[in-house]
């Protein structure tokens, strides 16, 4: 059988109906004001995240930038001394200091050379050759000098320029073994020289004084 409300029922039925869409309406509204909220705090965080980071650029770049300008001023003080493009080929050079010199400009050809004197103001060297039968002074440029002693690591597979053995002439080398002291101080390095195998094709290696070595002085093609 149908069965009619009474209209208390009915006004019981229209007001908890009410309430419980008032209940999920604030519900809704607490949701929205929580994820309010927390987007606000997440930008809050982003920007000072990007304040920081802006921060700490500024500082970096004012360090680099400083550095710039320290750098800037010593090598203007360098090159005011000569020391700038000495310190190019080898550092500055001492009387008897050993060198590497280029006879013939844009020659390949590289002979060993003992310093005489070094003009700090022309850029002038005074040197004599090493060879014991030789009594050749030559006055070269810095651009034809190069100050030995400035190899101090050598790996395997390494191209460099040595002396070869019982000579005063510089070949381009290939590191065989890394160098090794010997006693008394030195050190020599064991390489094998471009087109120097024997009469059976086969290359020996050879062992060299580091004092008689230099890097490549020249772009390798």
């Amino acid at each position: 059988a149908l069965l009619i409300p009474t209209t208390e029922e009915l006004q019981g039925y229209i007001h908890h109906t009410a309430f419980s869409s008032l209940q999920n309406s604030e519900e809704e509204e607490d949701e929205y004001d929580k994820l309010l909220h927390l987007k606000q705090k997440c930008f809050k965080l982003a920007q000072e995240k990007i304040l920081v980071a802006n921060q700490a650029y500024s500082v970096v770049d004012a360090a680099v930038r400083r550095l710039d300008f320290d750098l800037a001023k010593f090598e203007t003080l360098l090159k005011n001394t000569g020391e700038f493009e000495a310190s190019l080929f080898g550092g500055v050079a001492k009387p008897n200091d050993l060198a590497a010199i280029q006879v013939n400009p844009n020659s390949t050809d590289w002979i060993l050379a003992k310093v005489i004197s070094h003009d700090l103001g022309t850029g002038m060297y005074k040197l004599s050759d090493e060879d014991v039968e030789s009594n050749k002074i030559f006055n070269l440029p810095e651009s034809q000098v190069v100050v030995l002693g400035g190899v101090d690591r050598l790996s395997r597979g390494d191209i460099i320029y040595a002396v070869y053995p019982d000579t005063t002439s510089f070949y381009q080398a290939t590191v065989a073994q890394a160098p090794r002291k010997v006693s008394g101080g030195g050190s020599f390095v064991m390489v094998n020289f471009k087109d120097d195998g024997d009469e059976n094709g086969v290359t020996h290696d050879k062992a060299v004084l580091m004092k008689h070595v230099m890097r490549v002085p020249y772009v390798l093609t």
